[in-house]
């Protein structure tokens, strides 16, 4: 049965690889070996996010849901970011308040979070704290990831 699915899986990643070189360079990259809390952290929110689905979007398609999720995270990542980026990118920021906003703050803290960000999103570089002398290290607070790596995250069981 697994070598099926394996031979399934092998060859469709030969025609990706053969039919469209850019496709298969993103998916080798969404393949990319996360860490044991990290992948703990994304089960655990993909879990409080279903919570809540069940509970109150029970006739919306889960990719409706996970669209709104999406929607309502980078409407507040975007407010939030100083650079312009017509809502295309999601910090920890807009995923907290996603959870505060569905009453479910209290259980995924910021850290954990921030954490996920900091190993799958794009951080910054601190320029401005490092002229000042400041040896602030990146804590993931200010990383983000695009719409389409949250949207993976949110599709992930």
């Amino acid at each position: 049965m697994i070598s099926v699915a394996n031979a399934s899986i092998i060859r469709q990643a030969t025609i990706l690889s053969t039919s469209c070189p850019a496709q298969a360079a993103i998916a080798a990259q969404c393949r990319r070996q996360l860490s044991m809390s990290c992948e703990q952290s994304i089960n655990k929110l993909n879990e409080i996010l279903e919570e809540y689905r069940a509970n109150n979007y029970r006739q919306t398609f889960p990719k409706r849901f996970q669209k709104d999720i999406i929607k309502a995270a980078s409407k507040i990542s975007s407010n939030n970011s100083s650079a312009q980026s017509d809502g295309a990118i999601i910090s920890a920021e807009g995923i907290e308040h996603v959870l505060n906003n569905i009453s479910a703050g209290h259980k995924m803290p910021r850290i954990e979070i921030e954490a996920i960000f900091c190993e799958i999103g794009v951080c910054p570089l601190e320029s401005a704290s490092s002229e000042s002398g400041s040896n602030s290290t990146n804590n993931g607070s200010s990383c983000v990831i695009s719409v389409d790596q949250m949207f993976n995250l949110l599709s992930k069981k």
